[in-house]
């Protein structure tokens, strides 16, 4: 179900001064009968998977041509499925619960395979983006922190931020492998990170909590921050960032951007409840 409205993207108070504002037209994405839906990834054609909750507890879905789709993993215990990346070739990945720990999968055309870091502790993978080569990216926690990796075919590669004492959590990748996420030193205040061609720069909102969740094939990066006003939208493209909010939200966290600029993510209402957007640019 989408509802929809237009807003202007402006700049935030105290970020840096962008060359553009656009607009974009947001539309709720709200899984039907559900509680709660949250999207968490885009691909190309404009496919949005994430997880929805209803009666029977949590649930992937895939929104396209209008219609939703459920995702439950059949290694999953029911109703703890969630998908959080897609890319142009339609593969899904995400993660699920077995009452051992979590995992974790890559859906293939609903062929279902379990993606478990041997670097972290059984049952504490955790799995967000995947390109159009099929490189995927997450973070495992080994019993004091969290570490970040790149699967590729088979193969697991650690990814740690050299400033990172608490965690380091990829999440979004294009398909150049530029990797994107959040890390901490402190465990109080999370800083967002690019990780290009072997290095690291960091992308922080100033004066706030950061952490970068998506990037397209063009670079523009998008997530979330965290200041003494709430939590908002981003976008950092071109050196700049935008900030943005869904209307009337309380609280708006952008989780990926595809090759159009469109953005999705999801809102907590006036009363709490979580909804699913879109925001797709108007040029």
């Amino acid at each position: 179900m989408l509802a929809r409205s237009i807003l202007v993207i402006g700049i935030a108070a105290g970020l840096a001064s962008a060359a553009f504002a656009d607009s974009f037209i947001f539309s709720t994405i709200d899984v039907p009968g559900a509680v709660k839906t949250a999207a968490f990834g885009i691909n190309a054609p404009g496919r949005i998977v994430g997880l929805y909750q209803d009666g029977t507890g949590m649930h992937g879905f895939l929104y396209k041509s209008g219609g939703f789709s459920t995702i439950d993993d059949p290694a999953a215990s029911p109703g703890t499925t969630n998908a959080t990346g897609i890319n142009a070739s339609g593969e899904i990945v995400g993660n699920y619960n077995d009452g051992f720990g979590g995992h974790g999968f890559l859906d293939s055309r609903g062929s279902f395979s379990t993606i478990d870091d041997p670097a972290g502790l059984p049952g504490h993978t955790i799995v967000f983006g995947i390109n159009n080569p099929g490189q995927i990216v997450g973070y495992a926690y080994d019993g004091t922190k969290t570490h970040g990796f790149l699967y590729n075919r088979g193969s697991f590669s650690k990814i740690d931020h050299p400033e990172a004492t608490f965690n380091t959590n990829p999440v979004g990748i294009n398909s150049s492998g530029q990797i994107v996420g959040y890390y901490s030193s402190d465990g109080i205040k999370d800083h967002g990170f690019l990780y290009s061609g072997g290095s690291f720069s960091t992308i922080d909102v100033p004066n706030a909590s950061t952490l970068a969740r998506g990037i397209n094939d063009s670079g523009q990066i998008v997530g979330y921050y965290s200041d003494g006003t709430g939590i908002h939208g981003f976008l950092y493209s071109g050196g700049s960032f935008s900030k943005f909010d869904y209307p009337a939200a309380s609280n708006t966290i952008a989780n990926g951007i595809n090759d159009r600029g469109e953005i999705i993510g999801y809102y907590v209402d006036g009363t709490g409840v979580f909804h699913g957007f879109l925001a797709a640019p108007t040029r």
